[in-house]
């Protein structure tokens, strides 16, 4: 069992039946505790009372060189993270082009779409 306290660049909050993730290093999370904060979300997300999601992507420009490859990463490993937790809506709120980017690399077979800030896409997603 992973434990939010155990990462350092990614937070959870929960409203009702969406679950909130926020990686304040989105750099830093994705070098040095991605498996640990996909373990989180799957125990989290895969509860029934669980509907949608949001993921929060700060400071990606960080990546530099390496963002094909958490792009890459995202289409494989998110996209099957989505369907095994069988949720319904998955949101995505980055700066820029980023949530969009992300969002056009998710493969799932869960609807999915890109904001700008977490309230709209918690709004969207409490829709479920």
């Amino acid at each position: 069992m992973t434990s939010i306290h155990d990462l350092n660049h990614l937070e959870y909050e929960k409203y009702g039946s969406v679950g909130v993730w926020t990686t304040a290093d989105f750099a830093a999370h994705f070098e040095s505790e991605i498996e640990q904060g996909q373990a989180h979300y799957r125990q989290e997300a895969g509860k029934d009372s669980m509907k949608a999601t949001v993921v929060v992507i700060e400071n990606a420009e960080s990546l530099g060189s390496s963002i094909r490859d958490s792009l890459d990463h995202i289409n494989e490993e998110w996209s099957k993270l989505a369907d095994d937790v069988n949720i319904e809506r998955l949101a995505y709120v980055a700066d820029g082009m980023m949530a969009t980017t992300v969002e056009m690399n998710t493969e799932a077979d869960v609807e999915t779409d890109s904001f700008e800030s977490v309230d709209e896409a918690v709004e969207w997603c409490q829709q479920a």
